[in-house]
């Protein structure tokens, strides 16, 4: 199973982008069937802050509710990912706090690595990173 990063649902709704196409297909499979992917708790408030930020609660809220729709059991922050992630930002200077959540889950929950469009992942030695126009390619 893979973790889906915030960015996947972002870029899919968002202007063209390199990465527009590639993540509203993967966006489009999971309607049908999303039993290879999960999210986390943080994807959910990352989405609700940036459409929030930019103005765009409604669009906030349409999107938390889709997701839990798709993903009814998001993964939670337990004290394990957050001093996981704590770890992680002290050997990995560079890495968000944020992602430094997603990180510490896929090595928690046991994954397969992460769907992202952040190539700060790829700095993660051991962490799998999927990237969307590869994973959007290979279904095609």
């Amino acid at each position: 199973m893979k973790l889906l990063d915030t960015a996947i649902f972002i870029y899919a709704q968002g202007s063209p982008h390199r990465y527009y196409e590639p993540c509203r297909a993967i966006v489009a499979r999971l309607a049908t069937d999303s039993s290879d992917y999960t999210i986390d708790t943080e994807l959910l408030q990352e989405v609700l802050h940036v459409y929030g930020h930019r103005g765009e609660r409604d669009r906030a809220f349409r999107t938390f509710d889709r997701l839990i729709k798709l993903f009814p059991q998001p993964i939670p922050m337990t004290v394990d990912e957050v001093s996981a992630a704590r770890e992680l930002l002290e050997r990995y200077p560079a890495l968000s706090p944020r992602d430094a959540i997603h990180v510490a889950v896929v090595s928690t929950q046991g994954l397969e690595g992460i769907v992202t469009t952040d190539a700060a992942f790829g700095q993660i030695h051991g962490l799998s990173v999927f990237d969307p126009i590869a994973l959007a390619s290979e279904s095609s």
